[in-house]
């Protein structure tokens, strides 16, 4: 019995049902969401309108200003490329504090609860986040989002991510070097060779 497949919306191409992302594009929705569902506004819960956004149409809260991104639109909206070719951006970002309380809330396509985390691990900007179907950015977090980027924010991360790795792997040949010296310590000290060849 061959495995079921869907069409991914984005490219096109042909996937198995059991895969979370499409493996041609990265971008494509492939859980099953709820037909049924009207999009709404996962903290106002009221129905989204479609607002235009750079020659895109978004779901928008008509209250509170919160737009919903498909993976696709949110993968597009966050590229280097796309900020640098729009608009300039106003740059200098600053990093604002983190807006409390925690609060988990539901996917826009299919109800379930979302991950938060920072974007980029760095800006500051808490983004609600559904691996299967997009993201849920609060009102102002998408303008937040792009001027970090334009502000070389990506940059900066994909530096500290570098720097992390080279103080990772610092620290493992430190590791390597006393497991190693370690070793040899053992082998020297080894009851084997004290019975056999006396304490001299």
């Amino acid at each position: 019995m061959g495995s079921r497949v869907v069409t991914c919306p984005h490219c096109g191409g042909k996937v198995n049902v059991k895969s979370a992302t499409c493996p041609h594009c990265g971008g494509g929705r492939l859980s099953p969401a709820d037909k049924s569902r009207k999009p709404t506004c996962p903290r106002c819960r009221i129905s989204l309108i479609h607002y235009a956004y750079r020659d895109r149409d978004l779901d928008m809260c008509p209250h509170c200003g919160g737009v919903w991104l498909d993976r696709g639109e949110f993968r597009d909206l966050t590229r280097e490329g796309d900020v640098y070719q729009s608009q300039p951006a106003p740059k200098g970002y600053v990093r604002g504090a983190i807006r409390g309380p925690i609060q988990y809330i539901p996917c826009v396509r299919c109800g379930r609860l979302m991950n938060r985390k920072n974007f980029a691990k760095i800006s500051g900007v808490i983004i609600d986040e559904c691996r299967h179907h997009g993201v849920w950015l609060d009102g102002g977090e998408l303008e937040l989002i792009r001027t970090f980027i334009a502000d070389g924010g990506l940059e900066r991360a994909q530096d500290k991510a570098i720097e992390k790795n080279r103080q990772a792997l610092r620290e493992l040949a430190s590791n390597v070097g006393t497991v190693k010296f370690t070793q040899r310590m053992i082998h020297f000290w080894n009851p084997k060779r004290w019975f056999f060849t006396g304490w001299k």
